[in-house]
């Protein structure tokens, strides 16, 4: 990114840009759609971290001397879906347009983005997306470009926390950059690295320092009760830091463009020819209707083209505003589910009134198997704070006044009740149907006995969930498409990449520049994205591994058929090997084979003919004509022959393109010639008329002259 000084504008233009990026920010700070996320994400990451009772039902716990039990369901299953996350291998790779030539290049950027992976340990970066998503239903990572000391481009991926991002509320889109027109986030930075980034600034900033900070009060969705949930205010004094909010947003254009069926490529307001090479240069508007009327199909297209510009702004000074090379967001988001009005949620969010049932029954079976309840006339007790505190103790004394003893009643350890504790199961039934995650996926005890049975069931956890993780795949696509754009952009110089593969083996990857080179083909190609599945050979094959002993037993019976087919499903390394083997000791033993044999003497090679000539029909003459005369089979001498039709014919349709094209250029070299000759004729007949005016006042004025000398004579 090139950064620019916002003081080169002038201040009208650095207000209204100003005003520009504050109503984004503040559109999607303010929106009801967005304000509701930031209070259920809140109250989400509360549960899990176990901060589930509020300030007024802890006072009234604590009044009731009632304990404030949590049963964390909402954090055991957010990890078994981030443990589920974790033993999912995927790898995203790029498959060309155009197969097999595009294929060495692809599997060039398939590497390149696998080293970019391994470089900033990308599987961390994703799990941490894939916690927040599935808490709060909305993870982000982030894609830049940095330069290292050696000023070589290095691709950037990092996790984003959600609470700072600030999207365009009126995108409904999953990849938004399909429909949203901005993006704002709102990162903490210190002042002196502020200072450092912005030294023009250096004054503004420090000022706003100065400024008293905002209260944490508010609605639960205000970005004051997010910073009060991290302990952080928007500008915190004590430890000088601020909040910067940059703001990512469109620039519409409208391009009209010429596509000529040759692959030359001409944009009409810019007047610019770009060749199927990618040579570009100028023509003019003549031009242009000349290769309109050569011949070649073109046709006429408009399109609208996005620019990405960035501002960064603290308060009210506007720090940096720039144009990037990108036409794509920086940030790639991750939805779990959204709301029609395009809020994000998470399987956990529906089941929290769930969890707070969970919690509230045993608390409160906790507090009545704890306490005993007492029954007394008036006046037998001598101090009820005093009864009360012994009455919770297990050796507890009671002091009576004397005569009431038989006035006095001690209620043990109420029972709960079989609809109170069916009721509290049910609670924790219905969490887990809500979730998806039934006791058999969390490894727990059920009433399925057998190992069919519970597979089947842990199976339907994941048809259950599957959503959420297809929806990783459409974030790793986003995420691929952004990295492409980033090396086309970056990439210009020749580099060597080394990655390590599933092996462990090192491995060097090598794009080299220059015109035939793949950083060449890369920024003229176009490549589709494809996420495709990768086990995790070191925890998966040992796994899968147990669960084929296991089964190996009882598939044998059935015959080698059922254990290929067992082979063949797995995600075992070498499975073909070990299919070929079963399928080689499975065949029958070779035996004789009777066979006849149909054949077509036009169809034969030579040598064919001639072997049976010698060896079936005892004709040693007819042997040796066929194998001088070397005439090949009928269908290969048809094909060579259509073969040689289609050459001649696209020789003659490409020396026909050439000789329209020669044409035109000869058209317009005469043109040329014909405007120069015209020039050279004009320019003639005007010196021409000058010579004759000044024939004509040279003959004038020796005429004046003779009159003179007549006069004076």
């Amino acid at each position: 990114m090139a950064y620019s000084d916002p003081k080169n504008l002038s201040t009208k233009d650095r207000t209204e840009l100003l005003t520009k990026l504050d109503n984004y920010f503040r559109s999607a700070l303010d929106h009801p759609t967005w304000v509701s996320w930031r209070k259920n994400a809140l109250k989400c990451f509360q549960y899990k971290e176990g901060d589930q009772w509020t300030k007024e039902e802890l006072a009234i716990l604590k009044e009731r001397k009632q304990p404030p039990t949590v049963n964390n369901q909402i954090s055991v299953t957010i990890e078994r879906m981030v443990g589920q996350f974790v033993k999912q291998k995927v790898r995203i790779a790029y498959r060309g347009r155009n197969d097999p030539q595009d294929k060495p290049v692809a599997e060039a950027l398939s590497d390149t983005l696998l080293f970019i992976r391994q470089n900033n340990s990308l599987e961390f970066e994703e799990r941490e997306m894939a916690d927040d998503g599935f808490t709060a239903g909305f993870g982000v990572l982030e894609t830049e470009v940095t330069f290292d000391d050696t000023f070589q481009p290095q691709i950037i991926i990092c996790h984003r926390n959600p609470f700072e991002i600030y999207p365009d509320p009126y995108s409904r889109r999953y990849d938004w950059n399909e429909d949203a027109n901005f993006i704002c986030d709102a990162k903490w930075t210190d002042l002196d690295e502020a200072v450092e980034k912005f030294p023009a600034h250096a004054k503004e900033l420090r000022q706003i320092i100065g400024t008293t900070s905002p209260t944490l009060t508010g609605d639960m969705g205000s970005s004051a009760a997010v910073d009060a949930f991290k302990k952080e205010n928007y500008v915190d004094d004590k430890t000088n830091r601020l909040r910067l909010v940059r703001c990512q947003y469109k620039i519409k254009e409208k391009e009209s463009i010429c596509l000529f069926g040759d692959g030359t490529v001409v944009n009409k307001g810019k007047l610019t020819l770009t060749e199927p090479d990618g040579t570009e240069r100028q023509i003019t508007k003549k031009q242009l209707e000349d290769l309109k009327a050569s011949g070649i199909k073109y046709r006429e297209l408009d399109r609208i083209k996005n620019k990405i510009r960035v501002g960064i702004f603290c308060a009210n000074v506007l720090l940096e505003h720039t144009e990037v090379e990108t036409r794509r967001f920086s940030f790639i988001p991750y939805f779990v589910h959204r709301k029609q009005s395009g809020e994000p949620y998470s399987l956990v969010f529906i089941a929290l009134t769930m969890q707070d049932a969970i919690n509230h029954r045993e608390s409160k079976a906790i507090h009545l198997l704890n306490n005993n309840r007492t029954f007394y006339e008036k006046g037998a007790v001598i101090d009820k704070a005093l009864h009360a505190s012994e009455m919770s103790r297990s050796d507890g004394q009671v002091e009576l006044e004397r005569g009431y003893f038989d006035k006095f009643k001690v209620d043990e350890h109420e029972d709960i009740g079989q609809i109170h504790f069916s009721m509290h199961n049910a609670a924790k039934n219905d969490f887990r149907q809500i979730t998806g995650i039934n006791p058999d996926a969390m490894g727990e005890k059920s009433e399925m006995r057998s190992g069919i049975g519970v597979a089947r069931k842990q199976a339907m956890t994941e048809i259950i969930i599957a959503p959420i993780f297809d929806n990783l795949r459409r974030t790793r696509k986003i995420l691929a498409i952004n990295v492409l754009e980033l090396i086309q952009n970056n990439f210009t110089e020749r580099k060597i990449f080394y990655i390590t593969d599933d092996l462990g083996a090192s491995k060097a990857i090598t794009l080299n520049d220059g015109q035939n080179g793949e950083i060449n083909s890369v920024k003229q190609g176009i490549y589709d994205v494809v996420v495709e599945d990768l086990p995790d050979t070191t925890t998966m094959q040992q796994e899968q591994f147990d669960i084929l002993a296991n089964m190996l037993p009882q598939i044998l019976p059935f015959g080698p058929f059922w254990t290929k087919i067992m082979f063949q499903v797995s995600n075992l390394r070498n499975k073909d090997e070990i299919v070929k083997q079963i399928e080689q000791m499975s065949q029958p033993p070779p035996t004789d084979a009777k066979f006849s044999v149909a054949l077509q003497w036009s169809e034969l090679t030579p040598q064919e003919k001639a072997a049976f000539a010698i060896k079936k029909l005892g004709m040693p003459e007819l042997a040796a004509i066929e194998m001088q005369s070397g005439t090949q089979p009928a269908h290969i001498t048809k094909a060579q022959g259509d073969q040689a039709k289609e050459q001649l014919k696209a020789e003659g349709e490409k020396q026909k393109i050439q000789g329209e094209m020669a044409k035109t250029k000869m058209e317009i070299g005469k043109a040329a010639m014909d405007m120069t000759f015209e020039r050279e004729k004009h320019q003639m007949e005007m010196e021409k008329k000058q010579l004759e005016i000044a024939q004509t006042r040279a003959e004038g004025a020796a005429e004046n002259g003779n009159e003179g000398n007549s006069d004076s004579a």
